[in-house]
């Protein structure tokens, strides 16, 4: 019996999907992978279509002509414009204090603190029922337990939240298998902060956490450690796998001195790296601002962890991490929008030069393009397409080694996660039938609660 003939998009993806095994597997690929996208807000500018309507109704049509024009422009490997985040609706429903749209129509975020200085010990108890009792009220005032609306809120909220994920990925999914996009896995992919970003950007606030790093570290210190079986929970996918990843945006280390760093930011966000690779999950991580200062520190996270930096010395970088882990970012995307076309091509010449040789490097900017007015967008397509057609390896297919050399690996143990605020089915006592069909009823049940948890963790 003959197989099917694979589509011109399929032969694509599947080209596609070599690259990122091979460079993920420790081969050279036929070429340098390419992932680079912007907003789904930049490209319905590109298009002309108002945003923040758009955002809020998802008009089918709509996102699929701007997602169809970016796209056909732009040779990237992966889905040329991100996902949706923040969905308006989930927001106003739940009577945010934090996000909102503004008159661009693009979400937009204020600092708030949700975990006060003497409530530390509290915190340390329980993570995570102090998130659901506490910081979430704090954040959404429809979710205070004085409101006669907080049952229906969050019920509504999450059923707006999956609502809008459905429809988003029905719109797009289309698009991208037209385009023979790479994706990881079904299942395999999550994100998680690093503990102490948590705190500083949701809990306690850029504001408090820089004041607790002087006047409480060890506070800081048993929080990030607290947070942990937590933090492993939300980091681990339901189908780990060698192309998943937990993604993870690295914000508030480099604000920090270093031995402040060493102290109180890395001991937790490394020992979670390393109970990620235990399971089998791969962490990609975005040092974000300048890590040059901590390059020696990321040599010890486990092999093959994905870097994508957005500030830094490339010959440096390459020179002490190239042959461990896998590195990308670098090309300043403010570059796209001020210099000419063929200076941006040079640019790409310059980086690929440094960072390809030897393999282990995906070819990504800096930072995504967050808006259509930080970038140009002929010589944005311009530089992905000279990648695309001008890094091919000639000794595509020659296994490269992972460093294998010694360190002192953390202490990777920690409790299994527990919360009065997170049903384990399991344990909940069932009538007659319910126990006769337990292995039925107790995935369907906790799947609501997983979602419950993705959800919290996705709106914070």
């Amino acid at each position: 019996m003959n197989e099917q003939k694979l589509t011109p998009a399929q032969e694509k993806k599947a080209e596609r999907t070599k690259l990122f095994e091979d460079v993920y597997s420790g081969v050279i690929p036929k070429r340098v992978p390419i992932v680079a996208s912007m907003t789904p807000e930049a490209a319905l500018e590109y298009s002309d279509i108002p945003v923040g309507k758009t955002i809020w109704d998802l008009d089918a049509d709509s996102i699929a002509r701007a997602l169809d024009k970016v796209c056909e422009m732009i040779p990237s490997d992966t889905p040329a414009v991100g996902g949706i985040l923040k969905n308006p609706a989930v927001f106003k429903l739940l009577g945010s204090r934090g996000y909102s749209m503004g008159q661009t129509g693009y979400m937009q975020h204020v600092d708030l603190e949700t975990l006060k200085s003497d409530e530390y010990d509290e915190f340390i108890k329980d993570p995570f029922a102090f998130i659901v009792t506490k910081s979430l009220p704090r954040i959404f005032e429809n979710l205070d337990s004085h409101s006669p609306r907080s049952g229906m809120a969050l019920a509504e909220a999450m059923k707006a939240f999956y609502d809008y994920l459905a429809k988003f990925d029905s719109i797009k999914a289309p698009i991208f298998a037209k385009y023979g996009y790479y994706s990881p896995p079904e299942g395999s992919t999550t994100l998680c902060q690093a503990s102490f970003d948590l705190i500083g950007d949701f809990l306690r606030g850029i504001k408090g956490i820089y004041m607790d790093v002087r006047q409480r570290p060890e506070k800081i210190l048993e929080a990030c450690e607290a947070m942990l079986p937590m933090q492993v929970k939300r980091g681990l996918p339901p189908k780990p796998h060698k192309l998943g990843e937990v993604f993870m945006p690295l914000h508030l280390g480099t604000y920090l001195r270093k031995k402040d760093f060493e102290k109180l930011y890395w001991p937790s966000f490394s020992k979670f790296i390393h109970i990620m690779a235990e399971h089998g999950q791969t962490a990609s991580l975005f040092c974000e601002h300048d890590w040059m200062r901590y390059l020696d520190l990321l040599q010890d996270l486990p092999a093959n962890t994905r870097i994508l930096f957005e500030y830094g010395d490339p010959k440096i970088i390459k020179e002490k991490l190239g042959n461990k882990h896998i590195l990308s970012g670098l090309y300043p995307i403010t570059y796209i929008k001020t210099a000419t076309k063929q200076q941006c091509i040079d640019k790409a010449k310059e980086m690929i030069d440094i960072m390809a040789p030897g393999g282990r490097y995906i070819f990504d900017f800096d930072k995504s393009a967050m808006s259509l007015d930080t970038i140009n967008m002929e010589n944005y397509a311009a530089v992905i397409q000279y990648v695309a057609e001008n890094t091919n390896y000639a000794n595509a297919g020659t296994a490269v080694k992972a460093s294998t050399a010694e360190y002192e690996k953390p202490d990777t143990k920690v409790p299994r996660f527990e919360s009065p605020c997170f049903t384990d089915w399991q344990k909940i006592e069932k009538n007659e039938i319910e126990t006769q069909l337990k292995d039925t009823v107790n995935p369907i049940l906790q799947s609501y609660e997983e979602m419950l948890f993705r959800m919290i963790f996705t709106i914070i």
